[in-house]
């Protein structure tokens, strides 16, 4: 059984369907779905994060909540799309949608747009190259120089 890496049962939970219990996952069934959660999340925080604050997450205890609710979201689709898959055959809408909100998350901590707050309440520091990043662009002040300058 894999330990619960970056979300709990009730990370999971909170974004399934409660109506007779259907959907709500147990523990031992998430172990796989948390280990593609944990892996993808991984991946594409990789260069937005220093490596020594991603490894410091190792369990939902360490992992900043808004990485908690994404993981959370990220197990929920696939978990309830395994469920209704013999259903629906296109797939379900509601677990597409699920996982684009959690890829669009990411998307948005990749890009800067949104801010991951540590557990103990620091803002994380984004370290990915954006556009600022580069010199010069649109705030620099733009190059002047005089052709006597040039050629004297």
């Amino acid at each position: 059984m894999a330990a619960n890496l970056y979300a709990t049962l009730d990370d999971i939970n909170a974004h399934l369907p409660v109506e007779q219990g259907k959907a709500q996952i147990s523990d031992g069934e998430d172990d796989l779905l948390q280990i593609d959660a944990y892996r993808l999340i991984r991946g594409r925080l990789s260069g937005t994060f220093d490596l020594t604050v991603i490894n410091a997450w190792v369990s939902p205890a360490t992992t900043p909540e808004q990485i908690r609710r994404i993981a959370g979201k990220i197990i929920a689709a696939k978990w309830y799309a395994l469920l209704v898959a013999e259903d629906e055959a296109d797939g379900s809408l509601f677990a597409q949608t699920l996982y684009n909100e959690a890829i669009a998350e990411l998307n948005d901590i990749r890009n800067g747009t949104f801010t991951v707050i540590g557990v103990d309440g620091q803002e994380l520091e984004n370290s990915a190259l954006i556009e600022s990043s580069f010199w010069p662009n649109d705030t620099s002040p733009p190059a002047s120089f005089s052709v006597e300058e040039t050629w004297a």
